[in-house]
């Protein structure tokens, strides 16, 4: 009768114990998908500057193949460069 009842506590004792692990590996997976979803938002961003950042570099070698390499035509590329991050920062 002893062991029945040891047998009883170490069902009820390891039950709860599944349960407590269940709802925090829940609770962690949940945790994992909102950052994972962060993250593809975060990738998305970076391919659009990425994209927009080549688009720039193709009118700089443009223009250098146009009027050769002149340091105000770099300089006026690099001053819209940081104005178009400035101004895409603020939405």
């Amino acid at each position: 009768m002893n062991t029945l009842v040891h047998a009883d506590i170490f069902f009820f004792v390891t039950t709860i114990a599944v349960i407590v692990v269940a709802v925090a590996l829940t609770i962690a997976l949940i945790y994992l998908a909102n950052v994972l979803s962060d993250i593809k938002e975060i990738t998305r961003q970076v391919k659009e500057e990425t994209v927009l950042f080549r688009e720039d570099i193709g009118e700089l070698r443009g223009d250098i193949k146009k009027e050769g390499f002149r340091i105000e035509r770099f300089m006026m590329f690099a001053k819209n460069l940081f104005k178009k991050t400035k101004a895409r920062s603020k939405k």
